[in-house]
C-alpha cells in the first residue's frame, strides 16, 4: 500500500511538472514543437512546447533511470487527466477551441483527483487498522475466558 501512495505523490508531481512546461509553452497538433514549430519528441532538449500528454511524457522521461515507481506514476498521472477532461488527452489537446488556460486547468484537475484518492486511500487504511485493532481485545477475552474454564 505505500508504493501506491508514493505513486500517488510522484504523480501529483508530475502532474505539477507538467503544469509548469505548458506554462512556458503549449502546442497542437504534436506531442511537442522545438523553437520553429517542428515536431520533436517530448524529452528532446530542444523542445520548447507541448501538448498536456507530451508535457508529461517528458517529465516521465526525464525521470532517473532506476525509479521503479516512475512508470505506475506516469500511468496514475495519464489516468487522472483522461479522468479530468473525459476524453483521450491528445485529442481533448488538439481540439480547435481548446485553451492553454483549459489544458493547465485540466493539469490542476487531474492532480486533484488523485489527492482525493491519496485521501480516501489512507482513511480506508486508518479505518481498516481501526475493525483489525478493534478485533483483538474480543479475541484475547475469548482465549481468557477459555483458559479460565480450563483451570
Amino acid at each position: 500500500m505505500e508504493g501506491s501512495r508514493d505513486a500517488g505523490v510522484l504523480a501529483e508531481q508530475m502532474l505539477a511538472s507538467a503544469y509548469e512546461l505548458i506554462l512556458g509553452g503549449w502546442c497542437q497538433g504534436m506531442s511537442a514543437q522545438d523553437e520553429l514549430g517542428r515536431a520533436i519528441e517530448p524529452s528532446s532538449a530542444f523542445a520548447r512546447s507541448w501538448s498536456a500528454p507530451g508535457a508529461l511524457e517528458r517529465v516521465w522521461r526525464r525521470m532517473p533511470l532506476g525509479d521503479e515507481g516512475a512508470l505506475p506514476a506516469f500511468e496514475r498521472a495519464n489516468l487522472a487527466l483522461s479522468a479530468a477532461i473525459q476524453d483521450v488527452p491528445q485529442c481533448w489537446n488538439d481540439a480547435v477551441d481548446r485553451t492553454r488556460d483549459q489544458v493547465l486547468d485540466a493539469l490542476v484537475q487531474a492532480s486533484g483527483l488523485i489527492s482525493a484518492l491519496r485521501e480516501r486511500s489512507l482513511e480506508e487504511d486508518l479505518l481498516d487498522d481501526l475493525e483489525r485493532y478493534g478485533a483483538v481485545p474480543d479475541a484475547l477475552s475469548s482465549a481468557r475466558s477459555s483458559a479460565d474454564m480450563a483451570a
